[in-house]
C-alpha cells in the first residue's frame, strides 16, 4: 500500500455535490480495502487565480493509503466527475 494525498476543490455553493463526492471516494477507498488516514475539510478559500469565472472554492483535503492499482481507478474517477473544479493527486 502506498501513501497518497488527495486535494480537491469545489465551487463554493455546491455542498451537495460536494457532498456526494466525499462520499464516493470514502466507499471507493474501503470497497478497495484502502484506508482514509486523514480527512480535512479546509473551508472557503480565495484562489490565486479564477477559474471558471469564480475566485471562492471550498477546498477538502485527504491523506489517503491504497494499492498502486487503485489509484490509477481513483485518479480516472475523480477526472470524469464535473462537479470537481480541480484536484491534486500525489504519493507521498
Amino acid at each position: 500500500m502506498n501513501t497518497y494525498e488527495l486535494t480537491l476543490l469545489f465551487a463554493e455553493n455546491n455542498d451537495t455535490e460536494r457532498e456526494r463526492v466525499l462520499k464516493l471516494i470514502t466507499d471507493f477507498v474501503k470497497k478497495q480495502k484502502g484506508e482514509i488516514n486523514k480527512a480535512e475539510s479546509w473551508g472557503a478559500k480565495h484562489a490565486a487565480y479564477p477559474i471558471n469565472k469564480q475566485g471562492v472554492f471550498v477546498y477538502e483535503h485527504f491523506l489517503l493509503s491504497l494499492a498502486p492499482d487503485s489509484q490509477v481507478e481513483l485518479n480516472r474517477v475523480l477526472k470524469l466527475d464535473e462537479s470537481i473544479v480541480r484536484y491534486l493527486f500525489v504519493r507521498v
